[in-house]
């Protein structure tokens, strides 16, 4: 079959609506489902063949945050691929295109949420722990939401999207906190509107807003529950102070006796999570990650210490990272230069690197179960520049 790749356009998007209607369900409000594939089309790209859309995938230059860094990562969505044009290989070759792309704009990293993350771990990418969604009874909130006040006794104030500055202010202190969690201040689309209202959803979101934390949430009833069983869902919430993660806190407990539950995204680290989560852990979209420049991605992270080590690398779809490097790291940064003929001190594939770089696994754990292999302090060196800065990308942000 001939395909061309080529980005979509205007002319395209009756092709597009109906290739995401085969993928993902038909969608209500057209307008706002319009709006929401539109702003996507210039960072998108569709695989035509017989001038039919056949597949298609967006990889959108999302600033985030990385290791305390503001870097620009590909995020990667809309993957679709017509029923008659699939197990042809045009994911993959899209993929490849992209992190041409990217290498070539200096973008380091990727990430996305997978339908299946074993699909995307064919292709580099590497599933890592994004804190914890639990879905809490609310009495179990009181004891860490504990003498917790503001303003005249009060916890926060509630507040529409004129709210978004102080929302803002209080939302880039906690992000920066976190690796891969976005800025929201790249302009690419409207962050804080779409947090209270999605173009094509029918549920509007309220904030409570304090000082120093804030909380945009909603109760409803969920399907499939038993009868008269409201849940208050968190679409977003940050803090700047402890005091501040006391009034989030609770101000959801206060919703006792209307909502039975409380489903949140807590951060690494939360102790309501590390009390609750094997208890009350709900399913999540998960997070990806891929390193599609070795250089870039490495470049870019502070090192807590002057090293030096000979690594080898295998990436099939990226061969400007498979081979022999040399990592000369430091405070500023990361040297990465080719060392052809080289004997590596260690080995491992470009996901096993995203494993080791993200913490989502450790040095000994990846030698143990095959994903690396050579030595340990090698690898050790290489497993530090995000340990101050966990994985956490916010669910507000899923793309």
């Amino acid at each position: 079959m001939d395909v061309e790749f080529r980005p979509l356009t205007e002319d395209d998007i009756d092709q597009v609506l109906r290739l995401r209607a085969i993928a993902f369900g038909q969608f209500g409000d057209r307008e706002g489902y319009l709006a929401s594939v539109t702003w996507r089309l210039p960072y998108s790209l569709g695989a035509f063949s017989g001038g039919r859309l056949r597949s298609m995938s967006i990889m959108i230059p999302f600033e985030a945050y990385v290791a305390g860094r503001r870097v620009t990562v590909g995020g990667l969505s809309g993957v679709a691929t017509a029923p008659e044009a699939r197990r042809l290989g045009l994911v993959a070759k899209g993929l490849r295109r992209w992190f041409e792309d990217l290498r070539e704009r200096g973008v380091g990293w990727s990430t996305e949420h997978p339908f299946d993350p074993t699909f995307y771990a064919r292709l580099g990418y590497q599933t890592v722990p994004n804190g914890h969604t639990l879905e809490l009874p609310l009495p179990r909130l009181k004891a860490a939401a504990r003498g917790a006040t503001w303003e005249g006794g009060l916890v926060a104030e509630p507040a529409g999207p004129e709210a978004a500055p102080a929302l803002a202010r209080v939302f880039a202190p906690w992000a920066r906190r976190f690796s891969f969690a976005l800025t929201r201040e790249d302009g690419l689309k409207p962050y804080w509107d779409w947090t209270f209202r999605r173009p094509y959803g029918d549920v509007t979101h309220v904030a409570y807003v304090a000082d120093d934390a804030y909380a945009v949430l909603t109760v409803k009833d969920e399907d499939g529950r038993p009868e008269g069983r409201t849940v208050l869902v968190v679409r977003d919430l940050a803090y700047s102070s402890p005091a501040g993660r006391r009034r989030v806190l609770a101000l959801l407990a206060s919703f006792e006796g209307q909502a039975d539950a409380v489903r949140l995204h807590l951060p690494p680290g939360d102790q309501v999570a590390a009390h609750w989560a094997a208890y009350h852990t709900v399913r999540s979209p998960e997070l990806q990650v891929r390193v599609v420049d070795l250089a870039a991605a490495l470049g870019g992270l502070p090192w807590p210490a002057d090293d030096r080590v000979v690594l080898g690398v295998s990436d099939p779809d990226c061969p400007w990272n498979d081979g022999t490097f040399v990592v000369e790291t430091g405070a500023e940064g990361a040297r990465v230069t080719r060392a052809a003929g080289a004997e590596p001190e260690a080995r491992l594939s470009i996901a096993a690197l995203a494993a080791l770089l993200t913490g989502s696994a450790a040095p000994a754990s990846l030698l143990a179960d095959g994903r690396a292999e050579g030595s340990l302090d090698a690898l050790t060196k290489l497993s530090t520049p995000l340990a101050g800065h966990p994985v956490f990308k916010p669910h507000n942000d899923h793309f």
